[in-house]
């Protein structure tokens, strides 16, 4: 970006002055060719400022927010936005060298005559549509035919019905980890299997998966519209609901379902690599210290299970060589690794009882150590009045 400094002008720093949010955010988007037009006014791209396999932006050229669930760059600000996908690049980041995309995104001819009515609603009608929303989740998944799943041949009849099965089998999965799932047939071609999402228990919405790679290359799954993934944890979690006051995190709802067929009754995915702060305060609040991490054996897990740190006593899943999800193993891998996480917690526990060991015996000896001092401090003083007494 050498040589842009010097045609700056300081017109550039109100870019956009006469555009909405939403206009100047499409603005940028189509700067970078990451949306064609305006004609779809949100939707999911793939992150531009980071590692991103499957499409985790969101963007409301409404209302002109965007947000990333993987990374978390999310809001208002282009500025920031801009400077962040610079720095993905490796391009200059200084403020003036921003600034100037901006201006030239602002005024790119092709964006000449984006007109985007920015939409602001209240509280009250945003809860409305929430709940609107939440209600056309759960009248789509609970309004499908209930689906039986089995092993034997023939029993699964529908040719959509047996399709999803050998998919799913495919992937590791037998009928019986479909059934506790309570995994439904869409009928939709493009995203033929649905399951539903459960937070303890409440129905929080649906996700569909599908089996074309071509698909796949753009979006894996299909949440419902309104669906909140920040503050979803699917699973279950604390002592209450699975008698354990630790739970096991993993990134994505087959993962969790992989260790729900393995005999894992406090699992949860948090659906991305790296937990939210509402699913945080829901762990706390449920009691949870400490989490085994089980996200993704790869960069972003591993950035993951750092920022996990930061919040809760963490042990490592300890993934073999060259797997890189709970999702791909199969029972005998999963029980190597998990009685290996076990040895790791055994261990943990081990030094933690050790620490508290040398705190107890310390704290007796502070306390003994003290009395003694108070005792002799009283035969001093005693010595000293009779001298006194004498004198």
């Amino acid at each position: 970006m050498k040589g842009l400094t010097n045609k700056i002008d300081t017109s550039y720093v109100d870019y956009g002055k006469n555009n909405t949010d939403g206009e100047k955010l499409a603005k940028v988007l189509i700067y970078y060719g990451l949306i064609p037009d305006v004609y779809q006014k949100e939707g999911k791209i793939i992150c531009p400022v980071h590692a991103d396999i499957n499409p985790s932006f969101s963007y409301n050229l409404e209302t002109g927010l965007f947000n990333c669930f993987g990374c978390e760059a999310g809001g208002r600000d282009l500025f920031r936005l801009v400077k962040q996908i610079e720095n993905a690049r490796g391009n200059s980041t200084k403020d003036i060298d921003i600034q100037y995309i901006l201006a030239k995104a602002m005024n790119n001819k092709k964006c000449a005559n984006i007109k985007i009515p920015q939409r602001k609603v209240s509280y009250k009608v945003q809860i409305e549509e929430e709940k609107h929303l939440y209600d056309c989740a759960c009248d789509f998944y609970y309004g499908l035919k209930k689906s039986l799943w089995s092993e034997n041949k023939g029993f699964n009849a529908e040719p959509e019905k047996q399709e999803a099965y050998d998919y799913m089998k495919k992937r590791g999965f037998n009928a019986s980890a479909l059934n506790k799932a309570r995994a439904k047939i869409t009928y939709n071609q493009f995203y033929p299997i649905v399951f539903p999402m459960y937070d303890n228990g409440k129905f929080r919405g649906y996700v569909c998966r599908t089996f074309n790679k071509f698909i796949e290359q753009k979006r894996k799954y299909l949440y419902n519209k309104g669906f909140s993934r920040a503050s979803t944890l699917v699973g279950d979690y604390g002592y209450e609901r699975t008698g354990k006051k630790y739970v096991i995190i993993c990134e994505g709802y087959l993962d969790r379902l992989k260790m729900v067929q393995y005999g894992i009754n406090n699992a949860v995915a948090i659906l991305g690599w790296k937990i939210t702060d509402k699913q945080i305060e829901k762990l706390k609040k449920a009691g949870i210290k400490r989490v085994i991490s089980a996200l993704d054996n790869d960069e972003c897990g591993r950035n993951g299970t750092e920022y996990l740190r930061k919040h809760f006593e963490v042990v490592q899943f300890a993934f073999l060589r060259g797997i890189k999800d709970i999702g791909e193993m199969t029972k005998e891998q999963f029980n190597k690794c998990w009685n290996k996480t076990k040895e790791r917690i055994l261990a943990i526990n081990a030094e933690l009882k050790k620490r508290r060991e040398e705190k107890r015996k310390n704290k007796n000896k502070a306390i003994a150590k003290n009395k003694k001092n108070k005792t002799n401090g009283g035969l001093r003083n005693g010595t000293v009045k009779q001298n006194k007494r004498r004198c």
